[in-house]
C-alpha cells in the first residue's frame, strides 16, 4: 500500500507518461482484516512518453 496525497500521485506521472484518465474512487470499506476505513483509491491509465530518438 502507498500512502499519497491525489497530488503526489499526479507527481509520479512527470515528464513520463501522459495522463489519460485519472479517476479517485473516494468510499468507506473494509479492510482485509474487516475493519472499517475510509479509502481513496487512484485507477490511472497513463501512455509513456517517448523520448528523443
Amino acid at each position: 500500500m502507498f500512502f499519497l496525497s491525489k497530488e503526489q500521485v499526479i507527481n509520479l506521472f512527470n515528464d513520463v507518461f501522459d495522463i489519460i484518465l485519472f479517476k479517485e474512487i473516494n468510499e468507506d470499506g473494509k479492510t482485509a482484516l474487516g475493519k472499517m476505513k475510509h479509502w481513496h483509491i487512484y485507477n490511472i491509465i497513463a501512455k509513456k512518453i517517448k523520448k528523443g530518438i
